[in-house]
């Protein structure tokens, strides 16, 4: 029943019921709305209060985010989403530099400490802040205040109120200036009111001027970043290629990426010292084949060379047995020709003799013939 006196409830609330509820004569009591002005938060900027309450009751507020300025109280701006993405960017690029360097410590969460400054006191709670290991004041793990001074302070402006705006960007210069704070920088994501501002020896802050579009820290050494990098925020895995960055940002990251590349360069050295053997055992290999085809080659004009001096001695041997049968024929010939000599000398021994014994016949004959006309002339005489 308590609950449900919490909730208001019209004549016309359920149009839905019955028309018997409508008639009853019940009295409803009018009850009080969920949300109520009296309990909700209210803001308590520009109290005065003494530094004690304001470190026992506002410090650590539930709703509110208060600093102290010399008794008053005064609530630190809302940011807003781009706010957020910039100081998100701006934190992990400055963690990396930490974590490289290890040189100093990363505050933030609202962490404030005290300025005791020449005419007043403040507590501020700078969005970002830096204590390094120089420094003779450290903060414990888990202490809700730092009882030293920031080496460096970072605000993260946003516009949405005017008060905010001039606390970032002219009482807390004065103020850190005055405290000793050694940088400040002030970060506005639309750009308007960023500044970065380094202790001079005269304890006043000067404009840290870009060279190149980059912004370098002295209070950190090797802290250095674009300008325009604030408003584009580029992943931190593409700023390892960027020299600005390439000194702190994912080391462990870039060794890594080193160790890959020099084991993707041996291995490639490996596999061209591979492909090298293998094209050398290829070139001993082509040239192990020209020489076989080489040797086959000779061996072949070999082959045929003493193809050819078999055929010529064969050719010789056919002239030399061609040779022999004529000489053989012409010996023959040379033969039959002496016994047709032979025989001619024959005959003409032979004729020689008929021609003697025809010579001697016929002398013979002509003896007779003579003796016989002898005979017939002394015949006659007679």
């Amino acid at each position: 029943m308590e609950a449900l006196q919490q909730i208001s409830v019209s004549e016309n609330q359920f149009p839905i019921m019955p028309e018997f509820f409508h008639n009853l004569k019940t009295d409803i009591p009018i009850l009080t709305p969920l949300i109520r002005e009296d309990i909700t938060p209210q803001s308590e900027d520009g109290l005065m209060v003494s530094e004690e309450e304001y470190w026992k009751n506002y410090y650590e507020h539930p709703d509110f985010n208060y600093e102290w300025n010399n008794g008053i109280l005064e609530v630190k701006s809302v940011g807003d989403f781009a706010s957020y993405v910039q100081s998100d960017w701006f934190i992990s690029v400055i963690k990396e530099n930490l974590k490289t360097n290890n040189i100093g410590t990363l505050v933030g969460l609202e962490i404030g400490f005290k300025l005791a400054l020449p005419h007043k006191t403040s507590i501020r709670k700078p969005d970002l802040a830096v204590i390094l290991k120089s420094n003779p004041v450290q903060i414990e793990p888990f202490d809700c205040t730092y009882k030293g001074c920031f080496d460096m302070c970072i605000e993260f402006v946003s516009d949405t109120e005017k008060k905010g705006l001039e606390n970032d960007t002219i009482v807390k210069k004065i103020e850190y200036s005055q405290a000793g704070v050694k940088e400040y920088f002030i970060l506005d994501r639309k750009k308007k009111e960023t500044a970065f501002y380094r202790l001079n020896s005269q304890g006043k802050y000067k404009k840290i001027k870009p060279r190149n579009g980059v912004i370098e820290s002295k209070v950190l050494p090797g802290f250095k970043f674009r300008v325009k990098d604030l408003y584009s925020q580029p992943p931190l895995e593409e700023l390892i290629n960027d020299e600005v960055y390439q000194p702190y940002v994912l080391k462990s990251f870039q060794e890594q990426l080193q160790k890959a590349l020099a084991e993707s360069q041996k291995a490639e050295a490996e596999h061209q010292r591979a492909e090298t053997e293998r094209l050398r055992a290829e070139t001993e290999r082509l040239r192990a084949e020209k020489e076989r085809l080489r040797a086959e080659t000779e061996r072949l004009r070999a082959d045929k060379a003493e193809k050819a001096i078999k055929a010529e001695r064969q050719k010789a041997k056919t002239e030399r047995q061609k040779a022999k049968a004529e000489r053989q024929k012409a010996k023959a010939e040379r033969q039959k020709a002496e016994a047709e000599r032979q025989k001619a000398k024959a005959e003409r021994q032979k004729a020689e003799v008929e021609r003697q014994r025809a010579e001697k016949a016929e002398s013979k004959a002509k003896k007779l013939a003579a003796k016989l006309k002898a005979l017939l002339k002394e015949k006659n005489h007679d």
